[in-house]
């Protein structure tokens, strides 16, 4: 990680903590990253597959994986919904 890495809380909801490798413990994480990591680096490095996503959003806007994010920002994570 170089000095100028970005900083971004992560909140990851539901099932998902489970889904992720490894696991995770709690609702609520924070990443270094590279500057110019997208919400795909996150996504990638908590372990989540993206079919198991339903929708991510960046600073409560839903946001796409190519987004650039930025130090501070607030990244959720959250499942697709299934049934019927």
């Amino acid at each position: 990680m170089t000095e100028n890495a970005i900083e971004v809380q992560v909140k990851v909801a539901g099932i998902l903590r489970r889904k992720a490798t490894p696991p995770l413990k709690g609702r609520d994480l924070t990443l270094s990253l590279e500057p110019g990591a997208t919400v795909a680096d996150v996504i990638e490095k908590i372990g989540i597959q993206r079919s198991l996503i339903g929708s991510v959003t960046v600073n409560k806007k839903r946001s796409p994986d190519d987004l650039a994010l930025a130090d501070g920002d607030i990244v959720a994570i959250i499942p697709a919904i299934s049934g019927g």
